[in-house]
């Protein structure tokens, strides 16, 4: 008995750690964060800078998130060129993208093609390669882009790039063909747009873009699977994008867009 009432009593205070010990802990904690490994907030905060810098210079637009992987032989390469063209030159609008190979080289001479300006964030690290000191795209002026060490900036930059400050801005995010970091993009931006946290003053269009039923499957998996799971609701995502098999039912998604404004 003597034992419980010891235990539920009141608690001694807990001696004081001696200032001497307290100032060892203090700088050894700060030993230790200045030989870590770890990139420093400031870093990362000054490269969004630099990406909000380009995009004030270039002007907003579309944004194409796409794979690197795929070959310019490849159908979806001329098709992702041929949709950047034609949005370039009917919305007469930036080109926007990872300015990476495959997709984004697609996209790049898509806008270059309809004689607009292009644009985008490079990053010093691609899928299968090993990060570089530095990197620089071999045509574009360096004004037009920046060079990212940081993933999280070069995210912050392409979404800032598709927002929409005036009702007159013409803007819009695609979803190309990719891997890995392609999805990592495509559900940051589909999160943005769900949790009503992108930003824009003004609402964004955002294709799908499923070449041959290439998404058919990520597709189901949110309609049907996630739905039956319980994570989403019926419909939840239908007003935040739109699979569009073909270059012509992007463009009509995107006149039916602005033409309901």
């Amino acid at each position: 008995v003597a034992r419980s009432a010891r235990a539920i009593g009141p608690r001694r205070a807990q001696p004081r750690s001696p200032p001497k010990q307290v100032a060892r802990c203090a700088s050894a904690l700060a030993a230790a964060r200045a030989s870590s490994d770890r990139e420093s907030p400031e870093a990362v905060a000054a490269e969004m800078r630099a990406c909000y810098d380009v995009v004030a210079r270039m002007g907003r637009g579309a944004v194409y998130l796409g794979s690197a992987r795929v070959p310019e032989d490849h159908p979806h390469f001329a098709s992702a060129r041929a949709l950047a063209r034609d949005v370039a030159a009917t919305y007469e609008c930036t080109t926007w993208s990872g300015l990476g190979a495959g997709m984004m080289e697609a996209v790049t001479r898509g806008g270059m093609d309809a004689g607009k300006p292009v644009a985008g964030f490079m990053i010093l690290l691609e899928a299968g390669g090993a990060r570089q000191a530095s990197r620089k795209h071999p045509y574009l002026p360096p004004e037009t882009y920046h060079t990212t060490s940081f993933f999280s900036a070069r995210k912050h930059g392409l979404v800032d790039a598709g927002m929409r400050e005036e009702a007159t801005d013409r803007t819009a995010f695609f979803a190309l063909p990719g891997g890995v970091g392609t999805l990592d993009e495509i559900f940051e931006v589909l999160a943005l747009f769900q949790l009503r946290r992108v930003g824009s003053k003004h609402p964004v269009p955002f294709a799908l873009m499923n070449y041959d039923g290439c998404f058919d499957s990520l597709i189901a998996f949110l309609e049907k699977d996630m739905v039956a799971y319980g994570s989403l609701r019926e419909d939840e995502l239908v007003p935040h994008w739109r699979a569009c098999a073909t270059n012509e039912e992007a463009m009509a998604y995107l006149n039916e867009f602005y033409g309901a404004e």
